[in-house]
């Protein structure tokens, strides 16, 4: 993720749950930061680095289903750069 230009977006279709957990935690890593309490602002180094686009994945329609049986396990994450 670190060539991703700021503001670019990075999309990931997985197949399979495996696949699917990793890129689940790899963004919620990146667009996540554990701040200490008590600090007036969040410091720039400490700022989440990605956005979630879609909080859910984006699943295939009832049309691409019916065209393509394969794509009944397909899940679609996308994140955003916010933060170099």
């Amino acid at each position: 993720m670190d060539l991703l230009a700021l503001d670019g977006r990075i999309s990931v279709i997985t197949f399979h749950s495996l696949e699917d957990r990793l890129t689940k935690q790899l963004f919620k890593e990146a667009s996540t930061v554990e701040v200490p309490k008590g600090l007036p602002f969040i410091p720039d180094d400490l700022k989440p680095k990605m956005e979630l686009v879609n909080r859910k994945p984006i699943l295939p329609s009832e049309e691409e289903l019916e065209e393509n049986n394969r794509s009944h396990s397909a899940k679609l994450r996308v994140a955003r750069k916010i933060h170099k």
